[in-house]
């Protein structure tokens, strides 16, 4: 499985930086998939440099798994608009899990109670525009099913 990721961070060293999807094969969201990486050249462009890319944040870059024998299974942060940066984030797979904290979804906001608010802060004037924009978020919010990782 791949999917998104819910306002998730990795703590490496004093840096934080945030984890928006993992790539998966087969049932994924469609966006994140193995396949789809392949389809664009990443897979090759990073094999190329030893990394195969497990996960991605907000920027586009690649957080990798090293498949050198010099640093096998450590992860990176591959930027893809650095020419070939990188940043050690973990040593090993379990150690980027047990770095990375994703918030809570909790109580998603209905349509009535977004409403409410926006009136409340004088936006009353806006709920009609806003509507739809609610309606997608409210639809995506109740997809989406958070999974403890467990290793």
């Amino acid at each position: 499985m791949g999917g998104d990721t819910y306002k998730t961070k990795v703590k490496f060293g004093r840096k934080k930086d945030d984890i928006t999807a993992f790539y998966g094969l087969g049932e994924t969201d469609g966006t994140h998939s193995f396949e789809k990486l392949e389809h664009y050249g990443v897979i090759e462009r990073l094999s190329k440099k030893k990394l195969f890319p497990i996960a991605t944040n907000s920027g586009g870059d690649y957080y990798s798994i090293s498949l050198d024998e010099n640093n096998y299974g450590e992860i990176y942060l591959y930027y893809h608009d650095l020419l070939g940066k990188k940043t050690k984030v973990a040593t090993d797979f379990i150690e980027f899990i047990n770095n990375s904290k994703s918030e809570e979804i909790g109580h998603v906001k209905t349509m009535e109670e977004r409403e409410k608010i926006a009136i409340e802060n004088g936006y009353g004037d806006e709920v009609e525009m806003l509507r739809p924009i609610w309606k997608e978020q409210i639809e995506e919010f109740s997809k989406i099913v958070q999974e403890e990782v467990i290793l």
